[in-house]
């Protein structure tokens, strides 16, 4: 069971860099964010892990603090120029952050098991039924991903086979 776990940590890390580079160089506007039709605002972009709140486009400092060292830390580079890139790799999570001029900021997070849920009890391994049922409709959905968007932020689930596979809180930074 242990290397189930690990294998899919594994994949669900390299699914978050792969998010990672998108979501640095994606742009804030366009089509998809003109799809919002409210639901968004039921969401949360935050996650509680072990009694810390993570928050997407908050400073990182406090909460790095309180979660103590990461089992891996790595440098990603430059984030399309808005910063250093860094993920910190946590026992269930990943976090992504941008440090830049003005400081270290949340950017990323993704869930690497259902150890972890959303504010709204979604973790992976739940239906897609039931990520529509938690969050309402959603922003956007097909065979691979139902996403909730609102502005800047974005959360997406992974789905394989009706199955949530990955969870990723996103902030899209704006050139």
């Amino acid at each position: 069971m242990k290397n189930i776990i690990r294998i899919l940590a594994l994949l669900l890390t390299m699914l978050c860099i792969i998010t990672a580079f998108a979501a640095c160089s994606a742009e804030n506007g366009g089509a998809d964010n003109d799809k919002n039709n409210g639901s968004a605002t039921k969401v949360e972009y935050y996650v509680n892990y072990k009694g810390t709140k993570i928050e997407l486009d908050k400073k990182a400092d406090s909460v790095l603090s309180a979660l103590g060292e990461a089992k891996n830390k790595a440098s990603l580079g430059d984030c399309g120029g808005f910063g250093l890139q860094t993920r910190y790799t946590y026992d269930n999570l990943v976090i992504y952050t941008v440090k830049n001029d003005s400081g270290e900021t949340i950017d990323q997070i993704s869930l690497a098991s259902d150890l972890v849920e959303t504010p709204k009890g979604i973790c992976v391994g739940d239906t897609a039924d039931d990520v529509i049922k938690a969050y309402g409709a959603p922003t956007v959905k097909n065979d691979t991903k139902i996403e909730y968007e609102n502005g800047s932020l974005i959360l997406k689930f992974g789905i394989e086979s009706g199955e949530v596979k990955s969870i990723n809180f996103i902030r899209i930074t704006a050139k």
